[in-house]
């Protein structure tokens, strides 16, 4: 019954007259009235603000409930006895049941419920167990479904004043993630595999392609250099040397992609006249110069023209720019190569008035399979890597290469600058004798017929001793008969590998390994050490260079 305060002090008022007559007893009934009053007042405060905090609380409660039932995870709370207490929808469709059904359910049924779903079930209980027993703050897992879904499963200790009151639960579906991720995982080792498959392919046609150049690249750089060789000879023997030399670093930047877009290509470098390779690599282009009735203007005037480079790789680069010129040019066309010096720079510019070049191609042409226009690749061929493999050898020398063109049919021009040095004093070259005058012995071995007899040959003029044999087995029989300083030798053999030759003779004799192969990428090379060789030479590989290291080895 609810009494107001006033009601109240009537009827005790009355009583108090009746009963309690005079000042004294009405002062003590003045106190215990607003004694109780004082009471109710905060009785009823009290009742309102545990109203209020219910009404905050059974809010709270429903926006969880919402915020639970709208996340995507599938969310599970359970006190410290693992008995589940709370869950979301998405819990009841991970597993597959009712909500009436993980209500009514005991904790070791809910246990074997879930760990029927699972792709493992025993190492899913003996998890779950796990945890329970050690209460480790947080946990992380994957999770396998026997139906082939994949879930992430966190879980977080939950405390109050220190004391554990449960664990909440979340799993994720990866599936379609982790579905993905294996797609793509398979994605990229067929990649690797084709990548490995090309690249096995390509150092194959390499070895190929440049065994034959060997005996031809020792010859003429051999007669290049012969005082007997009569002057007439003397300039197409040096022409077939250098275009065989170049033919194979062609042949090397071509088949071996991957070193060129690392940048990862080996320099031999010299001061060396930029004017002398300019005229060498007109030389190469001259004849499809005059079959298309080309005029050629050359204005070399450049006081400074000595640069630090490779020359095989600067005449590559400038040949490249003279044969394009030649191939865009049309009949009858003009072609004009330029020397200057600017500051510390030397300028070499080859300007052409053939197809040129539109402005927005200009952009492109130094990037790899580039060309310009379809039409243009149709047109004239090629694979579009010229300009690309230029700019990678300029750029490892601290040069540019550039393009002007003021679009189709206006001709193009393009320019190349490096850093000047010092010409050097000249020596002399002649070798011959002193090394001639050193007799080692020396065993070839090479599975290319012509390389043998040819490097046989051309060693025994020098002065050393030189056996030939076709195998290992021929070798090693060798090697138990006599003695030698070094062994040359193939990697790969018909009855053996160069590898296993290397170290059976080593085991045999205290002489000097040298590989000589097609086969001249990073990781042949470093084999080739790893095996026992001193010396790694890819072929085809000039006399000179043989004769040199043959030299050290004597030293």
């Amino acid at each position: 019954m609810k009494i107001g305060g006033s009601e109240v002090r009537k009827v005790k008022e009355n009583n108090d007259r009746e009963k309690l007559p005079g000042p004294a007893a009405a002062g003590a009934g003045n106190r215990v009235l607003l004694v109780r009053g004082q009471a109710e007042r905060e009785l009823i405060l009290a009742k309102e603000a545990l109203e209020r905090k219910t009404e905050e609380l059974t809010n709270s409660l429903v926006m969880m409930r919402a915020t639970l039932e709208s996340t995507t995870d599938a969310i599970v709370v359970t006190d410290g006895t693992a008995k589940v207490t709370g869950f979301n929808g998405r819990y009841m469709e991970m597993l597959g049941v009712s909500r009436e059904t993980i209500d009514s359910a005991s904790v070791q049924q809910l246990r074997e419920m879930f760990s029927k779903q699972f792709k493992d079930p025993e190492q899913f209980l003996s998890k779950i167990r796990e945890i329970y027993t050690s209460s480790p703050p947080e946990t992380f897992d994957v999770l396998e479904f026997a139906d082939g879904r994949v879930f992430e499963r966190y879980s977080k200790l939950q405390q109050i004043d220190n004391r554990t009151v449960g664990r909440v639960w979340s799993f994720r579906d990866i599936t379609e993630r982790k579905r993905a991720e294996e797609k793509l995982e398979a994605a990229k080792t067929a990649a690797e595999k084709a990548s490995k498959a090309k690249d096995d392919f390509l150092a194959l046609l390499s070895h190929e392609l440049r065994t034959p150049l060997t005996p031809a690249l020792a010859a003429a750089s051999y007669l290049a250099e012969h005082e007997d060789l009569l002057p007439e000879f003397r300039e197409e023997v040096t022409a077939i040397w250098s275009n065989v030399q170049l033919e194979a670093r062609l042949i090397d930047d071509l088949l071996d992609l991957t070193r060129i877009t690392r940048g990862k290509i080996e320099l031999r470098r010299e001061a060396v006249d930029a004017h002398r390779l300019l005229r060498d690599a007109i030389q190469i282009s001259q004849t499809d110069m005059l079959e298309k009735q080309i005029e050629l203007v050359i204005e070399l005037n450049a006081t400074g023209h000595h640069v630090w480079a490779d020359p095989v790789r600067i005449q590559q680069v400038l040949w490249n720019l003279i044969n394009n010129a030649v191939k865009f040019t049309n009949q009858g066309g003009r072609i004009t190569i330029r020397s200057s010096n600017e500051g510390t720079r030397l300028a070499l510019e080859i300007a052409d008035s053939g197809i040129g070049i539109e402005p927005e191609q200009q952009s492109r042409i130094f990037k790899a399979f580039e060309q310009g226009e379809p039409s243009i690749t149709r047109q004239f061929g090629g694979l579009g890597l010229g300009l690309t493999i230029s700019k990678t050898l300029l750029d490892l020398h601290g040069g540019t290469i550039s393009v002007q063109s003021q679009g189709r049919n206006l001709g193009s021009s393009f320019r190349v600058t490096l850093d000047v040095v010092d010409a050097p004093v000249a020596t002399s070259t002649n070798v011959l004798g002193r090394e001639a005058r050193t007799s080692r012995s020396l065993h070839v071995l090479d599975d290319h017929a012509d390389t043998r007899r040819i490097l046989s040959r051309l060693l025994s003029k020098c002065g050393h001793e030189v056996a030939t044999v076709d195998c290992a087995k021929g070798a090693l029989k060798l090697l138990e008969t006599g003695r030698f300083d070094a062994l040359i030798s193939d990697l790969g053999l018909p009855d053996s590998s160069g590898y296993e030759l290397v170290r059976q003779a080593k085991q045999r004799q205290p002489l000097k390994g040298i590989a000589l192969s097609g086969f001249g990428a990073e990781e042949d090379v470093r084999r080739s050490i790893e095996a026992g060789f001193d010396y790694h030479l890819t072929k085809p590989v000039s006399f000179q260079d043989l004769r040199s290291l043959l030299q050290k080895v004597a030293e």
